[in-house]
């Protein structure tokens, strides 16, 4: 198991398969345009505490899980996602849109023994302090799946 340091701790907002570099061009100026018109500004989540996600019969890390948010219809990309290249986003986690954020990952090998252990996982966790999570920047992230582990490389990035 891996604990993700607070610092690298982030909140996906759409995952998009492939996307050409004019059509990550076309997302990013969305996204800014969003972003300097304070559309992630001051996010406030329900969070309702650590859960094995995206389930407990198939985990592949535990996160801070929040409840449906559903302002997220209003962010300036969500009326978008019928058309290219917005409509090449996995939406599954979107409709409704359920924030969580990362706290520890770990081998996807060891789904069959994380349900029994589960307590013993929760004792060995450093407390959270969900008031204190703040956002302070919207980022695009090239990600590439790598046997040992997800890397990602921040393309653009702008503060809100």
């Amino acid at each position: 198991m891996r604990l993700v340091r607070p610092e690298n701790w982030h909140l996906t907002l759409l995952f998009f398969n492939d996307l050409a570099r004019t059509e990550r061009d076309i997302v990013w100026e969305t996204i800014a345009r969003g972003a300097a018109a304070g559309a992630w500004r001051d996010l406030a989540f329900a969070w309702q505490g650590l859960a094995l996600w995206p389930s407990s019969r198939r985990p592949s890390l535990i996160a801070l899980e929040g409840a449906p948010y559903a302002p997220a219809r209003q962010w300036p990309i969500a009326p978008l996602l019928g058309r290219e290249p917005f409509s090449k986003a996995d939406t599954e986690h979107f409709e409704p849109f359920r924030p969580h954020i990362t706290v520890i990952r770990f081998d996807p090998r060891w789904r069959k023994t994380i349900g029994p252990e589960w307590e013993a996982v929760m004792r060995d966790v450093p407390p959270l302090d969900p008031a204190r999570i703040r956002f302070n920047r919207v980022s695009f992230l090239l990600s590439t799946l790598t046997k040992d582990q997800p890397v990602y490389e921040r393309e653009r990035m702008v503060g809100v």
